[in-house]
């Protein structure tokens, strides 16, 4: 995971630098229908030359929320981010590619097999559906008349390949045609501010208040008062010195591990927790399955229990859907073995999906929903956003940026534009919603973080709710080596056994603070750059 993040930010710095066959037809072509019901508000038009103006498909003038559905019946061939907006590619048995843009939440996944009228998603204001039968866009409206569709060229100023990489070109000229209602440089803008979404558009907002004038001065003094405060609040609170031990709990408890973004069922950073320092017997430690249940173990403790293998990609889904199967999991343990306490540890984003999954049971029982829950430990969790994910939803806006992360997605399996790493960023309906809802009362909950931590700086691991602990872990590796350290270790079994945190002077407290704005600051201005010169890049290209 953490050669994945650390290649994520050099794509970032990489972009701040920069200045198919056509599918054979079936015999019997499906029928076609509208894929929500609204008025067509612009129709297509087929654009003279590339950037002349033009739309490349049909925009319905619908209402945010509004269900979208699958014109016919297919395959899902691309289902996900592109230019900051959400988009979903079906491949149908005719050869036509249908595409639905500009949605809210996306329903379905790549592979998937999708009947007439499935749910695709949700749109975030005015659906564009657009048609293409290999290379070429078509008018979509042809598809609902009788007989074959009518083939109007539409120019490409790159042919769009084949693969993810080819769907997500076809897609990034579908959408940068609309709005091109004058060419050139202003058609370019146009095509930001339209592919932005709400999220990405925060993003440059908060961007703009941090390094222009005179917010940066107002946004570097909040932040140093922020900080300071911060420090002397964690060297004053009652604390426990080096030389007490903590005690090991008698009682039984099951410990559920949940690894994070790029983990899978063979190895996941959470896995280095020593949980026999903790006092867990091996059987009675186990870990989420992002598909679902639990991990496979050689150790089988729980053997009612459920258990699927899962891969990188599985982290990478829509993280309120694995808080529900951690939910469901966290129910299913509890009918195992009645009356132990169950102890979430957690990883990174996994620390995100554990209180997604609280809030999920609190939703569906209310307080007896938790009250199995022991603690819930977060190691590197963003529980304010992650600047890593925030700089790649906002550089990905722009052509350059977002062909340098599709380019990082093609030679790594973490992919940028994953639901996952846009959920992740700081300016997320789900970083918002755990800001507005703090672990609840009667939950101990402790947020560890690692000092040097290079992909979770220190700032973005507090949360309402939780002890927010600092370790004197720094590096490279600081982020996959805080769950094994020796100091994470003491944390933990100080919070097991009900004892505050460890010790830490005002000036190790304001060193912890100093580190992790440094680094957050460091990634937010790769950010900005990244997005400034790629902007220079496509006004250029333009």
């Amino acid at each position: 995971m953490r050669r994945a993040l650390l290649a994520l930010c050099c794509v970032i710095l990489v972009a701040a630098a920069l200045g198919s066959p056509t599918a054979a037809a079936a015999p019997e072509p499906p029928s076609y229908r509208a894929p929500v019901e609204a008025p067509v508000r612009d129709p297509f038009r087929a654009p003279a030359s590339v950037y002349g103006p033009g739309n490349r498909g049909l925009e319905y003038g619908t209402e945010a929320g509004t269900v979208v559905r699958s014109a016919a019946a297919g395959r899902v061939t691309f289902a996900g981010a592109v230019a900051g907006s959400l988009h979903v590619t079906v491949r149908h048995p005719d050869g036509v590619r249908t595409s639905y843009s500009f949605l809210a939440r996306i329903d379905v996944v790549v592979g998937q097999e999708v009947d007439q009228g499935a749910t695709l998603g949700l749109t975030a204001g005015a659906l564009h559906f657009g048609a293409r039968r290999g290379d070429v866009y078509f008018d979509p409206s042809s598809l609902f008349a009788p007989g074959p569709p009518r083939v109007r060229l539409v120019p490409f100023d790159q042919p769009p390949g084949q693969g993810a990489a080819g769907e997500r070109s076809a897609l990034r000229q579908l959408v940068g045609g609309i709005g091109d209602l004058v060419g050139g440089r202003v058609g370019t803008v146009a095509h930001w501010l339209r592919a932005g979404s709400p999220q990405t558009l925060a993003g440059l907002a908060h961007y703009g208040e941090r390094f222009t004038f005179p917010g940066f001065f107002l946004h570097a003094a909040l932040t140093g008062w922020q900080a300071w405060q911060r420090a002397r609040a964690a060297a004053r609170r009652p604390c426990t010195r080096d030389a007490v031990a903590a005690p090991v709990p008698l009682e039984r408890r099951v410990a559920l591990l949940v690894g994070g973004i790029g983990s899978t069922s063979e190895q996941a950073a959470v896995d280095g927790v020593d949980t026999t320092a903790l006092g867990y017997d091996a059987s009675d430690v186990l870990r989420f399955s992002y598909e679902g249940g639990r991990v496979p173990d050689v150790v089988d403790g729980l053997p009612d229990v459920a258990a699927r293998a899962y891969d990188r990609s599985a982290t990478q889904g829509d993280l309120r859907v694995a808080a529900r199967l951690l939910a469901d999991l966290l129910t299913e343990v509890a009918a195992e073995v009645p009356g132990v306490p169950i102890d979430l540890i957690a990883h990174s984003q996994g620390g995100v999906v554990a209180r997604l999954a609280l809030i999920e049971l609190d939703t569906r029982h209310g307080a007896e929903g938790l009250e199995r829950i022991g603690i819930v430990a977060t190691l590197g969790t963003p529980h304010g956003g992650a600047d890593l994910a925030t700089a790649a939803d906002v550089v990905g806006v722009t052509q350059v940026g977002d062909q340098a992360l599709g380019g990082l997605g093609s030679v790594t399996e973490l992919n940028p534009a994953s639901a996952a790493i846009r959920q992740l960023s700081e300016t997320s309906d789900v970083t918002a919603e755990l800001a507005r809802r703090p672990v609840p009362e009667g939950v101990r909950a402790v947020s560890i973080a690692a000092r040097g931590d290079l992909v979770v700086p220190v700032p973005r691991s507090a949360a309402r709710g939780m002890d927010q602990v600092i370790v004197p872990v720094a590096g490279l590796s600081a982020h996959d080596e805080l769950p094994a350290h020796a100091a994470t270790t003491r944390e933990l079994s100080l919070a097991l056994a009900g004892l505050p945190p460890g010790c830490r002077s005002l000036g190790q407290a304001l060193l912890d603070q100093g580190m992790g704005e440094g680094i957050s600051l460091v990634t937010d201005l790769a950010g900005a750059a990244g997005f400034l010169l790629g902007v220079r890049a496509d006004v250029r290209s333009g």
